[in-house]
């Protein structure tokens, strides 16, 4: 991509705050198994494993899509409900790996699918369209317009558009499982 390796990851410095995740004992029905942990705000935390080791799972278990057999998982200073809307509400995200099949409405537009924009079950699309429109400028996603449906869209502009749906909730907490599975090398360097 005629870069150096260091403009491609660059450092960005930063100072750990308080803790924004803890994690006590978390178990799935089948994995993961007894994990704990903490995470503090500004903190990138990656979790690694081979295949079956149970990293999407634990990833799906904090945001309640898979079920939880015991522990706690604490948000700031709440311990939501167990459902993927507590966890939205708590101010958490999450980008599946699996964008095609969970990720994104594949056959909805773009605009569909960053942003409801719904207020007493009207549609506010004036404030949609705008806001839609600065998330593609500033993760640069390459489409005619907002109304283009995701599936014409390249797997890099697709995660784009599934990173832009999470990053406008204003999650303090973003789960990322694979993020830059699929995508260009010069794509990868942007998300």
């Amino acid at each position: 991509v005629d870069r150096e390796v260091e403009d491609l990851f660059p450092a960005v410095p930063h100072e750990p705050g308080e803790i924004v995740l803890r994690i006590n004992g978390l178990s799935g029905a089948e994995s993961p198994a007894d994990v704990s942990l903490d995470l503090r705000r500004g903190e990138i935390l990656g979790i690694t494993g081979l295949v079956g080791a149970g990293r999407t799972e634990l990833l799906r278990c904090l945001f309640a899509l898979d079920e939880v057999k015991s522990g706690t998982v604490t948000i700031g200073s709440l311990q939501p409900r167990a459902t993927p809307r507590a966890r939205i509400r708590a101010g958490m995200g999450f980008v599946s790996e699996d964008r095609k099949g969970e990720g994104l409405a594949q056959s909805r537009s773009i605009a569909d699918n960053m942003t409801p924009y719904a207020q007493a079950g009207w549609l506010r699309l004036g404030q949609r369209r705008e806001r839609v429109e600065q998330w593609m400028k500033r993760l640069d996603v390459r489409a005619r317009s907002s109304e283009q449906p995701v599936l014409e869209l390249s797997g890099g502009n697709q995660q784009k558009v599934a990173l832009a749906r999470v990053l406008h909730q204003a999650a303090d907490i973003l789960l990322l499982d694979e993020p830059t599975r699929g995508i260009d090398v010069g794509t990868k360097s942007e998300i």
